[in-house]
Formats: C-alpha cells, sequence, structure tokens
C-alpha cells in the first residue's frame, strides 16, 4: 500500500484466510507478532515463466498494472480492528511496477540464481504487497519473468486465472485492442462477505448434517510411526520429494473411472493414495483431507482470491474389497464432497469435537483444472520448475502433502512428509508402491488383500 492509495473496501476474512491465519501468522494464544517480527508463515509463491522471443516490457507495465486493477485480491491486505478482529482491507492502488535486472549472456539461471533476483521471499501480510512482478533479462530476446503472489490471496485456481488474464492484457496492451476478458460481476471481498452470512444460513446447516454422519464412529489414527504425536504449533522438520506420474498411467486412472466426477481423475487417484496408505499404517478406516475450489458460488470462475476449503473424504477398505469397488466408493465420497463443499472445514472440526486423534492426517491438492500459463505473442514460453526439494522446516502437523498438477496428460508435484515419521528410503519405496497400486485400480479385479500382498511381495502379479 502507499501513503496516496485509499481503502475501497472491507471484508471480514475467507474461511481460508481464517485458517491461514490462525494456524501460521498468529502465536499460540491468538496473539499478533509485531509488525517487522518473523513468522511462520509460508514464503511467498513464485511462478517463472521462460520467454524466448521480442518482448515489448512497456506492454507488460501495463498489462501487470491493467491486472491490479481488474483483481482487487491483488490489492488486498490483512488488518486488525481494534477489538482484534482481523479483516481484510482493499485499496484503490498498489504500486504494479514491473522490477527489471539482467543476468550475465547465455546464462541458463538455477532457481537459487532466479530468487536471488528477487525481493525477499517471506512477507507480512499487513504491510507488504502480496502481489509482485520481476523481468529477469537473459538476452535481447530472451527473459524471465517471476511472477510472486501470496496465498493469503490466491489458490491453485487463482494461479491459472492470472497467467490467462496477464497474458491477455498483455498481448491486448502489445497490440493497442482491448483485452477481451470477461467482466467481473463480483470481488472478492465481497464473496468474502457472503461466506460469513452462509456460516448461519440453513444451506450449511444441512451440510453439517451430512458430515456428522458421514464421519461418525471414526476409526483410530493412521499409525505411521510408534513415536508419541508432538502436539506443537511450531515449525517442524519436514522433507520434499517430487512425484511424477506419467501420461499412460493417468489414462488408465481416467479410463478406471468409468463416468466419475472431476474430471474424472479425483476418485481413481483417492483410491490408490488409500492403497497406499492402508499398506504403510494397515488403517482401514481412510481419511484424507482433499482440497476443494470451493467456487460453486456464482461469478467466482474468473476472480483470484483465497476460496480453497478442505473436505473430509473417508474410505473403509477390507481384504475381498476389489480395486474397482473402492473407485466406485470414492467417486461417489468425491462426488458427495463436492455436493456438500461450502462448509468451512474448521467449523465441522470444532462441532465434531474430535478427541485426540486427528480428523485426517494426509492432504490432497489435486488440479486438474489449471488449462492456462502465460503465452506471449511472438514469442515461446516455458514454465520453469521453482519447487524446492529437500529438508526445510514448516508450520504443520500433517503427515503427508501431496501437492499434484495434471500438465500435458501427466501428473508432477511434491509429497511433503514429516521427517520425523518417514525417512526418504521409505518414501521413495511408497512411490513404487503408488505406482503398483494406480496399475492395480487401473485394472480394477485385484482385492486389497492380493494388492497389499503384492506390496510386500513384488513378485506377486494381481
Amino acid at each position: 500500500m502507499t501513503a496516496r492509495s485509499l481503502i475501497v473496501d472491507t471484508a471480514p476474512l475467507s474461511p481460508g484466510q481464517e485458517r491461514l491465519i490462525a494456524d501460521e501468522f498468529a502465536r499460540p494464544g491468538g496473539v499478533w507478532p509485531e509488525l517487522g517480527e518473523p513468522t511462520r508463515l509460508r514464503p511467498i509463491d513464485t511462478g517463472a515463466v521462460l520467454i524466448d522471443g521480442p518482448l515489448d516490457t512497456q506492454a507488460l507495465q501495463r498489462a501487470v498494472s491493467a491486472l491490479i486493477i481488474r483483481q482487487p485480491a491483488l490489492r488486498t491486505r490483512l488488518h486488525r480492528l481494534a477489538d482484534t478482529t482481523p479483516i481484510q482491507l482493499v485499496a484503490s492502488s498498489l504500486p504494479g511496477q514491473v522490477h527489471h535486472s539482467r543476468l550475465s549472456h547465455g546464462t541458463h539461471p538455477s532457481r537459487e540464481t532466479l530468487l536471488a533476483q528477487s525481493q525477499p521471499l517471506h512477507v507480512d501480510p499487513r504491510s507488504d504487497p502480496l502481489f509482485r512482478t520481476h523481468l529477469i533479462r537473459l538476452g535481447e530476446h530472451r527473459h524471465v519473468l517471476l511472477l510472486q503472489i501470496h496465498h493469503f490471496v490466491s489458490d491453485g485456481w487463482s494461479i491459472g486465472i492470472l497467467y490467462h488474464d496477464l497474458a491477455e492484457l498483455y498481448n491486448a496492451a502489445r497490440t493497442g485492442r482491448p483485452a477481451d476478458l470477461p467482466p467481473l460481476p463480483r470481488t472478492f471481498a465481497a464473496v468474502s462477505r457472503d461466506m460469513r452470512t452462509e456460516r448461519r444460513s440453513p444451506q450449511l446447516r444441512r451440510q453439517l448434517a451430512f458430515w456428522r454422519e458421514r464421519l461418525q464412529h471414526l476409526g483410530p489414527a493412521m499409525a505411521f510411526t510408534r513415536e508419541p504425536v508432538k502436539h506443537d504449533t511450531g515449525r517442524r522438520p519436514v522433507n520434499v520429494q517430487r512425484v511424477h506420474i506419467p501420461a499412460p498411467a493417468v489414462r488408465g486412472l481416467r479410463a478406471s473411472a468409468r463416468g466419475g466426477v472431476r474430471g474424472p481423475l479425483a476418485g481413481p487417484f483417492l483410491a490408490a493414495l488409500a492403497l497406499l496408505l492402508h499398506h504403510q499404517s494397515a488403517a482401514t478406516d481412510i481419511r484424507i483431507g482433499m482440497m476443494i475450489s470451493n467456487r460453486a458460488r456464482p461469478d467466482t470462475e474468473h476472480l483470484i482470491g483465497y476460496f480453497v476449503n478442505t473436505a473430509v473424504i473417508r474410505l473403509r477398505l477390507h481384504p475381498e474389497l476389489t480395486a474397482a469397488e473402492l473407485t466406485e466408493a470414492a467417486n461417489e465420497a468425491v462426488r458427495q464432497a463436492l455436493e456438500h463443499q461450502a462448509l468451512p472445514i474448521q467449523d465441522l472440526k470444532r462441532d465434531l469435537h474430535q478427541g485426540p486423534d486427528p480428523l485426517y492426517q494426509v492432504t490432497l491438492a489435486l488440479n486438474t483444472m489449471r488449462a492456462h500459463t502465460l503465452t506471449v505473442d511472438g514469442a515461446d514460453c516455458q514454465d520453469i520448475d521453482m519447487e524446492e526439494t529437500g529438508p526445510r522446516t514448516a508450520p504443520t502437523t500433517i503427515e503427508q502433502r501431496w501437492v499434484i498438477e495434471e500438465r500435458a496428460g501427466a501428473l508432477s508435484g511434491t509429497l511433503t512428509y514429516q521427517a520425523g515419521t518417514f525417512a526418504p528410503p521409505q518414501i521413495r519405496m511408497a512411490l513404487g508402491h503408488l505406482d503398483q497400486a494406480i496399475a492395480a485400480v487401473t485394472a480394477g479385479h485385484p482385492t486389497v488383500a492380493a494388492i497389499t500382498s503384492a506390496f510386500r511381495h513384488p513378485g506377486v502379479r494381481t
């Protein structure tokens, strides 16, 4: 925000923003850090695009400025009222200056080299811009564009919108024509106000009744380790492993869906993941927290904002259950979750008052909807993988966090796991077992007993 920018809108936090601030920003007891103090908040997300070909930097600047005007979420920051209520403030303007730097001609930059050119990754949502761009010149007709946006105002769906809108605004600015973008009749702040009102509505009370029924008589938590679970609120050591599932395997999963929903990849993938988790823990009551876009409301398809919610996918396994039956159950669980996706997961947790066992220990973000990447007229654009792998610390107690995206028919992403629970060789073995589970789901006929036996004895055919 600048001294000259005016606050043009205020709104309560969206449920997703509430979770983010409670889980990663606030200290124990809800105390907020002072301005400038380090927090546990995850760093700003960075996307990088290699652009080979002529680039009109003035048109890019105009496009970035127009994008900030179009999407109010990019002009939003966090604020706390005198009574400690957190809200979001939307400014009339935000400095949209594209930062520039240069690297040696012919350099093929690494992730670390690119990030060294950018501003610090850790930002404070109360004072720092939550969207920024940086253009790195590698040669006369070779650039890398860094697009950085904080998850306080953005989710996975929003990234596709960001790339699509910026590309269209750039290509329009370059030729002097109007941008061909749909109008945005509502803002993210307006939708956040609706979300707050909906939490007291009959519709969400009906959704709560559904989840109460769906999640009654929960089985014990999955026993991944014999060590006692540590209930702390700080950062914990985790490790990040790349995940890749090739296109032929993905086609097999889609074929196994038999008319399922969400792409229809979610059900079959969840079935395969449930088989892996059953093998790892011996649990038969498998619960996975699946990220849901939560955009069933009108006029949200083209909005940047943090809408995402978590739905609990519960699958119960027994030895004679076939992979086809498990996939059918997963498809139905996803369908029902989509129909009941508006109830904030934190409201459900408060209502259930579950005991020491967590509602879920594994989460899945499966993005099969990002159809857009940056496209610049007259140039070739290629995404650069900016995902960091290896050890780090993170403010999470989730045992496994799968973040998977479909690109060019394949699935690629990361698995973040608790370093105190799993060793890297176990995870590498688990990814091999996931490949076997995907093959079993594609085949459809083997039983859970046969599949897990094949995990233990690789020579056994299912």
